[in-house]
């Protein structure tokens, strides 16, 4: 099945010489993504394919590809390629095998302290190594955290993060998951942008993005992170918070609150330990200082509470 580009269909690229498109896996208003089959390397990959943009935004989807080639990581999705061709830009990416944790938990799954812990270690550790290369997640939840065949974890959809300098474009937060100050910062975001419309929603009120095009969010990405709105956040820390959220999700079995004031603090419970919950709770302190200070401050503590998981 060869991408299609509107109404017409596109058999004579780059894309479809390399790869038989199969399917598509999932698709918003700026663009698709697609299970791909790659025809030199007979291996599955992912296709993301992003509509028609600036070519401002274009360099911040490009170097955002770069960045994340130079990451290795057992728990995170190698990014194998990125071009632009018919006014598209593609990333292909690593097919990772298995399932994300919002289908398993909206089927009443449970899980046991040991495989919580050793998949916060794993998660830890995957945060550990895009935060040596200036890149935060931004958007950590169970949609977008893969239990892979071999019960391991794999984090994904880097569409929202902050890498380097760089500000991507795409601005959002998950209800229940976003840190305290990123829900402020998306307020910034929405007052200056929206100037008092409603901000557009998806489908299922749980990830809100402020932009529909490409061009305009990008121009005032640009003006209002001169302003020092996004830089003036410890992302490193939000990402903590939002691993931890998600960690309180898997064990209660409820996404938090909407908003985090409303955040109950974790009562000991007969399954689980209360080291393991102080954890969880120090990690979604409303106060970014209150936290631990690093990812790798967070993987020392679980790994000393005897627990193992593969590096």
């Amino acid at each position: 099945m060869p991408i299609m580009y509107g109404k017409s269909v596109n058999t004579d690229s780059f894309i479809s010489r390399t790869y038989n498109i199969e399917r598509e896996l999932d698709s918003d208003i700026n663009g698709s993504v697609y299970l791909a089959w790659h025809k030199r390397l007979r291996k599955y990959v992912v296709i993301k394919a992003v509509k028609g943009c600036s070519a401002a935004v274009v360099g911040i989807h490009r170097n955002e590809a770069e960045a994340l080639k130079n990451v290795r990581s057992l728990y995170i999705p190698q990014v194998l390629d990125f071009l632009t061709e018919n006014d598209h830009s593609y990333t292909v990416i690593e097919y990772i095998t298995g399932e994300s944790f919002d289908k398993l938990l909206k089927r009443g799954q449970r899980f046991t302290e040991a495989q919580i812990i050793k998949w916060y270690g794993q998660l830890a550790s995957a945060l550990s190594e895009i935060h040596k290369h200036e890149i935060c997640h931004r958007d950590i939840k169970p949609a977008n955290i893969i239990l892979t065949l071999n019960d391991d974890i794999c984090l994904i959809d880097f569409d929202s993060a902050f890498v380097g300098s760089n500000d991507t474009g795409q601005i959002s937060r998950s209800l229940g998951y976003a840190s305290p100050e990123q829900y402020e910062y998306f307020k910034l975001w929405r007052n200056i942008l929206t100037a008092g419309k409603e901000a557009t929603h998806s489908g299922n009120e749980e990830t809100v993005l402020l932009i529909n095009d490409c061009k305009t969010e990008s121009d005032i990405e640009t003006g209002f992170t001169k302003n020092n709105g996004s830089k003036d956040i410890n992302w490193k820390l939000s990402d903590i918070y939002s691993l931890g959220a998600t960690m309180y999700h898997l064990l209660t079995g409820k996404r938090p609150p909407v908003r985090p004031e409303d955040v109950i603090r974790i009562v000991k419970m007969n399954r689980y330990s209360l080291e393991i919950l102080k954890i969880i709770e120090k990690s979604m302190r409303n106060d970014p200082l209150e936290r631990y200070t690093s990812t790798e401050a967070l993987e020392k503590v679980l790994l000393s509470k005897n627990h193992s998981y593969n590096k």
